[in-house]
């Protein structure tokens, strides 16, 4: 899942207790996907591969790419097919067998609070490792006030930026593109082989590929710099 992308690997605890609004079936499909990507960075050969797919690609050879690509895609729809499954069952509302433009939008807001937690929380964390290991590199020292307030500084941030992107997106026209992108047959119905099949990748075409997931991250550090300059040289703290 594309959201997924910043810094997966560092993102909730599996076992945390989650507010309200935050879907467990959504945030195990966040999970899977840090998995894999913490098997992708240590899988030297896959890196080799993609370098090479990316480099053909370049000079207008992209079949190699497209595969791989393809693989991924497929991979991830069967990583996550009993979770899909769980959600089909949950958000059919009326046990029709298909899913409607209104359902789909209700899964649609479901996916995005959850993406909002689990970014929150990946930026966060990924901010403060990144911090740490400057003030490390620096010889300096990160006191226990500093570290409270920074965080306190990235969470306000990352929650007011994300709230605006989860309010962007979770409309009636995003779901219809989304059911456009997921009918395939354009029979104007999702029936639940398609729903497995393409959720995902809908998910990444019309609502939050990796990309944007690392231009939200970037943009919070951006907003938090200066707080976190004044926090590091106040004397206050």
């Amino acid at each position: 899942m594309g959201c997924g992308a910043v810094k997966p690997s560092i993102g909730p605890a599996e076992e945390e207790e989650l507010p309200d609004g935050v879907d467990p079936e959504v945030m195990q499909m966040f999970q899977n996907e840090a998995k894999r990507t913490e098997e992708i960075k240590n899988d030297k050969d896959l890196i080799q591969k993609i370098l090479e797919a990316q480099r053909l690609a370049s000079q207008g050879d992209t079949k190699q790419l497209e595969i791989m690509r393809k693989e991924e895609a497929d991979r991830k729809i069967k990583s996550n097919s009993q979770i899909l499954d769980v959600l089909w069952k949950r958000f059919d509302k009326d046990g029709n067998g298909n899913m409607d433009t209104d359902e789909l939008l209700t899964i649609l807001n479901v996916y995005l609070r959850t993406a909002k937690h689990w970014l929150a929380s990946t930026i966060v964390t990924a901010t403060m490792r990144r911090l740490k290991a400057e003030i490390k590199q620096s010889k300096k020292d990160m006191s226990d006030g500093q570290e409270k307030h920074i965080k306190m500084v990235l969470d306000g941030h990352a929650n007011t930026i994300l709230e605006a992107w989860v309010k962007e997106k979770a409309s009636i026209d995003i779901a219809k593109k989304m059911y456009d992108t997921m009918d395939k047959n354009k029979d104007g119905k999702i029936e639940h082989p398609e729903f497995v099949a393409e959720f995902m990748n809908a998910l990444d075409r019309d609502v939050c590929c990796s990309e944007k997931s690392r231009v939200i991250a970037k943009r919070v550090s951006k907003a938090s710099k200066k707080e976190i300059a004044w926090i590091f040289k106040s004397n206050s703290v």
